[in-house]
């Protein structure tokens, strides 16, 4: 079933609805199911027999402390021990050393091959009850047969696939959006979703769970320099060669070791505490989503606390619209007081916007249902309409991965609109201005993705882009200084990579950096010529 909704949202091109859980309630509610996964694993991981629920499991280990079965415990947490020395030996040596690299990026495969040869070794000559410890006692026989669905299983599931559709989307975009990001090109979301889709239906037919890309999978393939789905030849052959040939070995597969390695998988995606801390100076609102996403999760369900957390969100924006902020003004407050009803704001005939500046003028408030699709708009329009400089070129074409159309997208735009890039080598830009005139606010993802809108841009563009804010409402820099976000005054000069606030279309359009040192220079010379 998780691979019907796939599909059917891929198909209808609604990818879009998942920008509804906006980032803040996804943080919390990805941390609350690794950490009840986690949780779920600490009986196997210490020998003990526990409930589902985190409160049973809570309960069942520390109400069992003397129960703990030592050499389960020890194979365990020296698991954990050395998954976490491994780790840290990959982000240290393995940046000089290869080999290092890749032993330590397939770490968790060693320490299973490790503790299963220790657990052969030590259990072959045992009885099955007398086991040291226990073990998963696989027995697998190959690939199942192919077999058509049972329809009334299939009616059970439907409602209970959801949660995991949701999550699994989620989590394969977001893969795919991270490492987008980082090599320079962009998925489409839709075109994803109909992939998954396919191909969870597909595995189904043999008994497999539901799956999509994960980080960590992701992550090895990157780092083996992987560019394209072939690498699966070689991944999908070593897992039937396991299945087939070395399946005795599976059953001695201590079930310590196992949770140790899913703990250390998961850990990773429960957020640190000054992230929710970031999100309350941000937005309380947000922090409450987040809290909402992450609590109810936790002690409930996954679908509850997904439901809960992403209706709070909505409702919330909602209730924004139903109640707007208006500006009243009288003659009397006018009369004796000079009262400036709207900034700086011309009309776009008015507006001469030099080569090296681009001018982005917002319509509404920024917010997690818009906030995604704003960004793309944005960056599509900019490569439609500016080229890249040679040496971004070079470098994306040498780290050019097979699924990114973005190259043929914009050519085909290009042609459409007539349209004749600007020459960044002899014309570069260097300026982004935001018109921030009609935003009274903005959430914690509006910001996020703004961030991200500049990683985006400086990939293309070079690092020296800079953000120019225009009219931006004081609850709105509010924002933007609660979530350190770096700024210079305007006639105040830049130290380091900081985005100005200005006053003005005008100043911000024509302004250039190093203009503050020539106006010093030249108050300092009439200082010396009075």
């Amino acid at each position: 079933m998780v691979g019907v909704y796939a599909l059917i949202v891929g198909a209808l091109k609604l990818g879009f609805l998942l920008d509804f859980v906006s980032g803040p309630v996804l943080t919390g509610w990805i941390s609350a199911v690794a950490l009840v996964i986690l949780l779920g694993q600490v009986g196997s991981l210490v020998g003990l027999t526990v409930g589902s629920t985190t409160v049973e499991i809570i309960r069942g280990v520390l109400g069992h402390l003397d129960k703990i079965q030592g050499m389960t415990a020890c194979i365990g947490l020296t698991g954990i021990a050395m998954l976490l020395v491994f780790e840290h030996v990959g982000k240290t040596i393995g940046k000089k050393n290869k080999w290092v690299k890749f032993v330590c990026t397939s770490r968790a495969a060693v320490v299973l091959v490790i503790y299963t040869l220790i657990s052969w070794g030590v259990n072959k000559n045992r009885a099955e009850p007398d086991y040291m410890w226990a073990v998963t006692e696989i027995k697998s026989n190959g690939l199942q047969k192919a077999k058509s669905h049972d329809t009334a299983l299939l009616a059970k599931v439907a409602g209970r696939a959801v949660a995991p559709f949701i999550a699994m989307s989620i989590e394969h975009l977001g893969v795919g959006k991270a490492f987008g990001l980082r090599n320079g090109y962009d998925i489409d979301r839709s075109q994803e979703l109909v992939f998954l889709g396919t191909a969870n239906m597909v595995a189904s037919i043999q008994g497999s769970m539901a799956s999509g890309g994960a980080m960590s999978r992701t992550a090895v393939s990157s780092e083996a320099g992987s560019k394209s789905p072939l690498n699966f030849i070689v991944t999908a052959g070593f897992v039937l060669l396991t299945l087939y040939e070395l399946a005795p070995a599976l059953y001695w597969i201590p079930k310590a070791t196992l949770a140790a390695i899913i703990i250390m998988a998961v850990a990773h995606l429960v957020s640190p505490p000054k992230l929710f801390y970031r999100y309350w100076r941000i937005s309380f609102i947000d922090f409450v989503g987040s809290m909402l996403g992450f609590w109810v999760t936790l002690f409930t369900s996954t679908e509850i606390g997904l439901a809960v957390s992403v209706g709070f969100s909505l409702v919330y924006t909602l209730l924004r619209l139903a109640f707007p902020r208006l500006v009243k003004v009288s003659h009397s407050q006018t009369e004796n007081n000079h009262w400036t009803l709207s900034k700086s704001r011309p009309n776009d005939s008015d507006l001469d916007v030099p080569p090296e500046a681009y001018l982005v003028r917002f319509t509404s408030d920024l917010l997690f249902p818009n906030a995604e699709r704003l960004k793309n708009s944005i960056v599509e329009d900019i490569k439609v309409r500016y080229a890249p400089t040679t040496e971004m070129v070079e470098a994306a074409e040498k780290n050019r991965m097979w699924n990114d159309s973005t190259k043929r997208r914009v050519t085909k735009i290009r042609h459409r609109e007539q349209i004749s890039p600007i020459e960044t080598d002899h014309y570069p830009l260097r300026y982004i201005v935001l018109d921030f005139g009609m935003i009274s606010f903005i959430d914690t993802t509006g910001v996020l993705l703004l961030i991200e809108l500049k990683m985006t841009l400086r990939k293309y563009l070079g690092k020296d882009l800079q953000f120019r804010f225009v009219n931006m409402a004081p609850q709105v820099l509010e924002r933007f200084t609660r979530s350190e976000w770096e700024f210079a005054r305007e006639g105040e000069e830049r130290t380091g990579n900081e985005d100005v606030i200005y006053s003005s279309f005008e100043v911000a359009l024509l302004h250039r950096d190093g203009d503050e040192k020539d106006e010093k220079v030249e108050f300092v010379e009439k200082t010396l010529d009075v």
